[in-house]
Parts: structure tokens; sequence; C-alpha cells
């Protein structure tokens, strides 16, 4: 069965590479996956990473966490492309976006990911559009510089375990009762 293998951080961007490069050199049925968010693609590890990876052709899976927030930054102010895909497609990998609160979009497109990594050789771009409803860190305190409001609706409204619930629910798969058992 072919394996993944996780890195966490954008600092550890090119050592995805550099693990994706060795596997792809070993003939290994595997690729290397890092995750990030849209702050750490403002980060010069970030750029070094998808131009390594794209001209190695690395199976490596970058998927970055797009929350539309570098701590207390907005996104607009860190760039000003659509986006952290279209720089994925800059460098020449392919890119996906994708709805980050929706479960199973997640899922597709991560095995989809993985499946093109693995067969192509090559690396891959996933762009999660998210939000972040809690604070940054236990430092941060986000109701600074976000409507108190905005949080309580995307809580609401978009969370991402709730809509995966009730999709569940609606296949009859589930239901608060079976919950209760």
């Amino acid at each position: 069965m072919p394996q993944v293998f996780p890195t966490v951080c954008r600092t550890q961007l090119p050592h995805a590479v550099g693990a994706a490069y060795a596997l792809k050199m070993d003939r290994k049925d595997a690729c290397a996956v890092t995750y990030f968010g849209d702050g750490g693609s403002s980060e010069g590890d970030f750029h070094a990473a998808l131009n390594f990876a794209a001209v190695l052709e690395a199976q490596v899976i970058f998927i970055c966490r797009n929350n539309g927030w570098a701590i207390s930054t907005p996104t607009s102010d860190q760039f000003r492309s659509d986006g952290v895909v279209v720089r994925g497609s800059a460098y020449g990998v392919q890119s996906i976006r994708v709805d980050g609160n929706d479960a199973l979009a997640i899922y597709g497109s991560v095995h989809a990911a993985r499946k093109m990594a693995i067969t192509e050789h090559r690396p891959i771009l996933i762009e999660a559009l998210t939000y972040r409803v809690g604070h940054h860190s236990t430092s941060d305190d986000s109701t600074k510089y976000r409507p108190v409001d905005e949080i309580g609706w995307w809580k609401l409204a978009r969370d991402p375990v709730t809509r995966f619930r009730k999709w569940i629910e609606s296949k009859d798969w589930w239901s608060s009762e079976a919950e209760s058992v």
C-alpha cells in the first residue's frame, strides 16, 4: 500500500521536498505531505520549496490552510494574487482549490492529489479555503482585528463538523438518537 510521510510547519516545506525526492530516487510508491497556513506562503521557504519540487518533479503534496489571516495580518496585506493556488501554477505545480470547510471535498482533493503525486511523480498544491474561528494562539486576541459577530456567523453557518454531521444525517447514517446510545 502506498505510504504518505507528513511534515507540519512552513519551515519544513523544503524538507518535505527533500523527503519526496528521496522517495522518488528510491522508487517508492509513496509521497510526502506538508501543511502550512496562508501566511507561510509569503515566506521564502514556500517559494524555494515549490520551485525545488517542480524542477525535481518530487512527489510531494503541499496543503495550504488559507483562513484569510496570518496571525493578525489579513491576506489582502500579504499578497495581491487570487489566493495561494495561483502561486503553485506560477511554478508549474498542479494546483487545486477546495472548500476547506467541506470534509468530503477535502478528502476527495487529498485522495486525488495523492494519486497524482505518486503515479505521475509530481508535486501538488492544495489550497483549502477556510476560516479560523478561534484565536491564532494563546497570546492572540482575534477580536481585536475581526468582528465578534463575523466569528459567530462562521461558527453557526459554516462549521465543517456541523456540515458533515448534517450530510451523514441526511443519508440516515447517523442521528441524535444513535449518538445518545
